[in-house]
C-alpha cells in the first residue's frame, strides 16, 4: 500500500536530494512548524500569538498538538514563561534549514540568469549545432556560468520529449504538424545546398542535374525525418527529393564532412553550412545552374508546461537573438 512506502525523491536536475516519508508528512500540520520555530526564540505564548498574528489560544492549541505529534513535551512552564527542552532545542538547527527551504517554493524575486543554478536538455539539428551551440556556450560561459547545456542530437521521438520533460527546447526543422500544446517559432529559413570537396571536379561549373548524378552523394539520417515539413510538404509546396545514388549513409554529420573532403561524393546540406569550411574539413558549396525550389526552415519549439518558466523565456529568447545575430 502506498501509505507504508517511502518515497525517494532525486530532483537531481536543480542539484537537490530529497527523502520523502510521505506516510509521516501525512500525519503532520506543517503550519505546526512555525510556531514551534518561534517559541523557543520568544519563550512566551503571548509575545509568539503576537509575532505570529495569532490569538494566545490558537498557539496554546498548536503547542498542544505538537506535544501530540512529537510525543515529548517540548516546553516547561516556569515563572518566567516556557523553556525549551533539549529535545525541542535539538530540533531548532534542522527546522530552520527546512523553512529556509520551504521559502524558496513562495520566492518571486526576478529572474537573474547570472546566479541561476540549473540544467537544460535541448535536441538541436547537427547543422543548428555546429553554427548556434558554440555561441551559445561562450555567452553562457561569460554571463550564466551556472547554467548546463545537456545537447541532444540522435534523440527520437522529440515531441514525446516536451512533453514527457525529458526535453526542455528542440531546434530542428519545422514539424508538419504540431497541436496546440507545443509552442514554435521560425528562427530562420535557410537554402539547400550541394557540398563537395573544395577541389571537386564540378567546382568551377554551374552544375546541372545530370552533373550531379554522375556523383554518389552521402546521406545525412535525422530523427524523426518524417515529421519534418521538409520531407512532408504542405499541398502545393514541393518536396525535397534527391534521386541519386547513395555511397554512404550516416547519422554524424561531422562524419560525412570528412567523407566528402576526401571523396567525390556530394552531400545535400543546409546552406548556412558554407561558411564552415577548415583546414581539415575542406568542403565547399557547388555553384548550381537551378536554385533548388525549397526554403528549410529551423524552429524553435517548446511544450506549454514551460510558458510561465522565466528560466525557459530567457532562454528562448537569448537563442533566437544569437540566431539573428548569427545569420
Amino acid at each position: 500500500m502506498i501509505d507504508n512506502e517511502i518515497y525517494s525523491a532525486y530532483i537531481c536536475k536543480y542539484g537537490i536530494s530529497l527523502v520523502i516519508n510521505l506516510k509521516q508528512l501525512s500525519h503532520i500540520d506543517l503550519n505546526l512548524l512555525v510556531t514551534l520555530q518561534v517559541l523557543p526564540e520568544h519563550r512566551s505564548v503571548s509575545v509568539a500569538a503576537s509575532k505570529l498574528h495569532l490569538t494566545q489560544p490558537a498557539v496554546s492549541k498548536a503547542l498542544s498538538r505538537l506535544r501530540e505529534q512529537f510525543g515529548e513535551p517540548l516546553f516547561m512552564r516556569v515563572s518566567k514563561g516556557l523553556v525549551p527542552t533539549p529535545f525541542a532545542l535539538g530540533l531548532q538547527e534542522p527546522l530552520q534549514q527546512w523553512l529556509e527551504s520551504a521559502s524558496i517554493l513562495f520566492d518571486h524575486e526576478p529572474f537573474d540568469p547570472a546566479s541561476w543554478k540549473g540544467e537544460f536538455t535541448l535536441m538541436v539539428n547537427e547543422y543548428l549545432h555546429m553554427i548556434v551551440l558554440p555561441h551559445l556556450m561562450q555567452w553562457l560561459s561569460k554571463n550564466a556560468p551556472f547554467v548546463v547545456l545537456k545537447i541532444r542530437s540522435q534523440y527520437r521521438h522529440q515531441l514525446e520529449g516536451l512533453e514527457d520533460g525529458e526535453l526542455d527546447f528542440v531546434l530542428n526543422l519545422e514539424f508538419s504538424d504540431l497541436s496546440d500544446a507545443f509552442h514554435s517559432e521560425v528562427l530562420y529559413t535557410d537554402t539547400p545546398a550541394i557540398f563537395a570537396r573544395a577541389n571537386h571536379p564540378l567546382r568551377k561549373k554551374q552544375s546541372t542535374r545530370e552533373d550531379l548524378l554522375r556523383y554518389p552523394r552521402v546521406a545525412l539520417r535525422m530523427p524523426d525525418m518524417e515529421k519534418f515539413t521538409l520531407f512532408h510538404p504542405r499541398p502545393g509546396q514541393p518536396a525535397l527529393n534527391m534521386h541519386w545514388p547513395v555511397a554512404y549513409e550516416t547519422d554524424n554529420l561531422t562524419a560525412a564532412l570528412a567523407t566528402i573532403s576526401g571523396t567525390d561524393c556530394l552531400l545535400p546540406g543546409a546552406g548556412v553550412l558554407a561558411g564552415l569550411a577548415t583546414r581539415e574539413l575542406n568542403f565547399k558549396a557547388l555553384p548550381t545552374a537551378t536554385p533548388p525550389p525549397v526554403r528549410i526552415a529551423y524552429c524553435l519549439v517548446s511544450h506549454k508546461r514551460v510558458q510561465h518558466s522565466p528560466a525557459h523565456l530567457w532562454l528562448r529568447e537569448l537563442i533566437k537573438t544569437l540566431v539573428q545575430e548569427l545569420v
